[in-house]
């Protein structure tokens, strides 16, 4: 079976252009940046958010090591997306990622947060341009995993069918500590 991460990435090549700007809501060990940076090419951007600046170290290292430049890290949480990304970059955003949790290799007990995250989505939702497409990569099996996923799946489900359109893959089954990616896509207008 093809990880969350992986199907994440396939899916994301199918929207995200080259020259368009990108963000990795959480950056981790820059594995996502690494990806956005190479589907955006020299010509587009990405910004990697991340509250730990180790996060941020591992992910500038994986980016320099592949002699990316077209990257911006950003030592804040993803909960204010809309005031740190740039005005005339809002509603041009062409993929956002999210994958919560804990920064792997990292400590566990520090994780991604309910109420931040669900600020971060309303606000990465608000940046996509048409057609543009956010993933978010939940792992409820974790403590406090499960009550962050809820909430993403209410939010997510309450979103306007004419605007979005919303998928749920899940990593084994459909129990309930499985990892699910949540897919949304902003219908072209």
């Amino acid at each position: 079976m093809t990880l969350l991460t992986t199907q994440a990435q396939d899916l994301i090549s199918t929207i995200l252009q080259s020259g368009e700007t990108a963000i990795d809501a959480t950056a981790g060990n820059g594995h996502d940046s690494h990806f956005l940076c190479k589907t955006v090419g020299s010509t587009g951007s990405v910004y990697a958010f991340d509250i730990q600046q180790a996060a941020l170290d591992h992910t500038a290292d994986r980016l320099q090591q592949s002699d990316f430049s077209n990257f911006k890290l950003v030592h804040s949480d993803h909960s204010r997306l809309n005031e740190l990304i740039p005005a005339e970059c809002h509603q041009r955003i062409g993929a956002i990622m999210f994958n919560l949790g804990y920064l792997p290799g990292g400590d566990h007990t520090m994780i991604t947060q309910e109420q931040s995250t669900i600020a971060g989505i309303e606000a990465a939702l608000c940046l996509l341009r048409s057609g543009g497409i956010l993933t978010v990569l939940a792992y409820p099996g974790h403590p406090g995993g499960a009550t962050e996923t809820e909430a993403v799946s209410v939010l997510l489900s309450q979103l306007e069918t004419t605007q979005y359109i919303v998928k749920v893959l899940f990593a084994q089954s459909e129990s309930t500590e499985a990892p699910r990616l949540f897919i949304v896509k902003k219908i072209s207008l």
